[in-house]
């Protein structure tokens, strides 16, 4: 599989904007997406980076399906509407590309979003990890092994850029509400944790309306 993500800082940054935003969304971008047969996993808004920055996340079979959606979707009336509101709403926004690590695989995320769609979740969590030179080989193994009792749904690497990049998609919030010590198992986890990946980013997301994953 491979993954685009499509990240969109909102101009001006007010809730009325994200509002409007989530009709483009609904109307246009939807509609497209499965006319064209692309699926959209998931598509969250943040606001670590960017107040009301949003995300999407498309997924693709292979480079051939998104070579042929690129194509498709550029003659596409609704998507250059789209791109038109793009331009008002978001004109500061990039894109980037990733696969999988190879340890959760992707029927797990296609899981967790037909049980979303029962029950919404409401919540996630984005982790951005810089794994140690060297060491992605035991990282793939950490998170394979870990994936067999903790929540996370994905975990994918940009295919150009940084190689040693990793990141994590996890069921609900991990980020703590207040300090609380640290039990045994904890500190050990995270000892091991800290030897494969150092530095670590954990941003708390929230679906939007028109997201697969809810």
């Amino acid at each position: 599989m491979i993954y685009l993500q499509e990240i969109l800082n909102l101009t001006p940054a007010t809730p009325e904007t994200l509002d409007f935003f989530v009709e483009v969304g609904q109307n246009l971008l939807i509609p497209v997406c499965e006319r064209l047969g692309v699926r959209m996993v998931v598509a969250w808004f943040s606001t670590y980076e960017w107040y009301y920055q949003v995300n999407h996340v498309f997924e693709f079979s292979d480079f051939e399906a998104l070579k042929e959606f690129r194509i498709k979707s550029n003659k596409d009336q609704q998507w250059g509407e789209y791109i038109t509101q793009l331009e008002i709403f978001a004109p500061e926004r990039r894109s980037r590309l990733f696969e999988p690590i190879g340890a959760i695989p992707p029927a797990t995320l296609h899981k967790a979003i037909e049980e979303s769609q029962e029950t919404a979740l409401k919540v996630y969590s984005f982790a951005t990890l810089e794994v140690t030179p060297n060491k992605m080989p035991e990282f793939v193994e950490f998170v394979k092994n870990l994936s067999k009792n903790e929540p996370v749904i994905a975990s994918w690497r940009p295919i150009a850029g940084n190689p040693n990049e990793v990141n994590d998609l996890w069921k609900g919030s991990l980020i703590p509400k207040e300090y609380e010590p640290a039990i045994e198992g904890l500190k050990e986890w995270f000892r091991r944790l800290r030897e494969l990946a150092p530095k670590e980013r954990l941003v708390q997301i929230f679906p939007l309306p028109y997201s697969a994953l809810k």
